[in-house]
Formats: C-alpha cells, structure tokens, sequence
C-alpha cells in the first residue's frame, strides 16, 4: 500500500537569496558612518628620523605647537600647570609614559622648560616622537 504524503501550506522554505545582499548593506553602513579620531588637538609637523617605533596610547601626551602653546592628553595647561597635571595622572598609573610631541620648529628652550617640570613632577620614562624620513641619505 501506498502511503500519501499530504503537503501543507507552510512546508515553502524562507527565501534568503537577500540576505547576503542585506549584510553586506550594513556592513558598508556601519563602516562609513564609523568616525575614527585620532590625535585631536595641534597640528605638528614632527621631526624626522631613520628609525621610528609606535607607541601605545595609553600614554600621556604632551604637545607643544610652533607658538610655544602646551596642551596635555588635549588639554590647554600652563608650564606652572604641566606638573601638577602629570603628577595627578602617575597617581592613578605609576607605570604610563610620557610623550612629548614638539613641532620642529619650536625654541629648544620651551621643550627644556617642559622637561624641567616633567622632571619636577617625578618623570622617569618621556618619549620623543618623530617621523621616518622619507628618503635615502648619503647618495
């Protein structure tokens, strides 16, 4: 005997043709409308170098602008202010760095200033950033 298989209504499968169309739709949404923010704050033209490193963010970053300006992790401050703003910060995390990012054309005396109060302020560990130089040398 013969058996018959009824069939139902609800036995048509979900069409997902467009489901790959629909992610990948999302996928370009959500990466142009994702803002990255880098460095915020002076724009410095750094020095070069041969060798060059990256450096974590979980630094403090003092930046001094061609006019002498200082802001620290972007926040305008005072030399007289610089140490006590890096002092309350190794409080909370002994172990962060300092970079000090300095336009090249700024006086070497204010770059001395702010080492002076990092020095202060109890700072072993400061960096100096610079960029590779773009260029073969002695040719």
């Amino acid at each position: 005997m013969k058996f018959k298989r009824r069939k139902f209504e609800d036995d048509e499968p979900i069409p997902t043709a467009s489901m790959a169309d629909i992610t990948f739709l999302l996928i370009i949404f959500f990466i142009v409308s994702t803002v990255m923010a880098v460095d915020r704050g002076l724009m410095i033209d750094l020095p070069q170098s041969e060798v060059s490193q990256k450096i974590s963010l979980r630094e403090i970053t003092v930046s001094i602008s061609r006019e002498g300006k200082i802001l620290a992790d972007g926040d305008d401050v005072t030399i007289s202010q610089l140490g006590r703003y890096v002092k309350d910060k190794l409080v909370v995390n002994p172990s962060r760095r300092v970079v000090v990012k300095s336009d090249r054309n700024v006086y070497y005396g204010k770059i001395i200033d702010v080492m002076d109060e990092l020095l202060k302020a109890g700072v072993k560990d400061v960096s100096l950033p610079t960029i590779a130089e773009t260029g073969e040398k002695g040719k």
